[in-house]
């Protein structure tokens, strides 16, 4: 085991972190980093509202029991993004980990 400030910080094995990769940022991805010991994320820019986050990060869940985070976008975008709405659901869902 590598240990460092992140690891302790975030629970992981290794001091790697999933890019918040528009499009392929989902469940399946994240949780597969996330059980190899590193951090999954999740992008909220993929979903069109919290609804649609909520099924994701409830789906993450179920593949992995490692912690995982959600990427929340501040960059400008073509379509609006609920932002507010997401960080509710981060919240709610008890996600330990946002960038």
């Amino acid at each position: 085991m590598l240990k460092t400030r992140i690891t302790e910080m975030l629970g992981i094995k290794y001091p790697i972190i999933q890019g918040g990769m528009l499009w392929i940022a989902r469940a399946e991805l994240a949780a597969a980093v996330s059980n190899a010991s590193g951090l999954g994320i999740i992008t909220s820019a993929n979903f069109v509202d919290g609804k649609e986050l909520r099924e994701e990060i409830r789906k993450t869940k179920s593949l992995t029991d490692k912690p995982f985070g959600v990427n929340i976008s501040l960059f400008p975008s073509i379509r609006p993004l609920p932002n507010d709405e997401f960080i509710d659901v981060v919240i709610e869902e008890g996600v330990k980990a946002d960038s």
